[in-house]
């Protein structure tokens, strides 16, 4: 999908965007290696999912939660959070769960 330079610059349309955006997110990297390992612009496919997204924030995922059952008596060795993508956020060591969610809470979700 390497672009030559006069296609860099040259205008996509919303179908087109959308076809590049679907394929940021199945590849699993991020969107500025994305866009390094394609010859593309990472600020271009950022104001395309946001115009995509209708100017919405975090519009294209969905929240989703999951069921979380706390033992006080169970030791706390690791918290591990996954987020999209397959990242995983471990905070090791005596943590207690309200600095996990602050810390949670700030991540920017890309």
């Amino acid at each position: 999908m390497a672009r030559s330079k006069s296609s860099r610059s040259s205008r996509w349309t919303p179908t087109q965007a959308r076809k590049v955006l679907d394929q940021v997110a199945r590849s699993g990297v991020s969107v500025k290696q994305f866009a390094r390992e394609h010859g593309l612009g990472v600020e271009r496919l950022y104001r395309w999912r946001h115009r995509l997204q209708g100017g919405r924030p975090g519009a294209e995922a969905a929240a989703r939660f999951a069921e979380v059952t706390i033992r006080p008596t169970a030791p706390a060795v690791a918290i591990e959070v996954e987020l999209p993508g397959g990242v995983f956020l471990r905070i090791a060591g005596d943590s207690r769960v309200d600095d996990v969610v602050a810390i949670v809470s700030r991540l920017a979700v890309r």
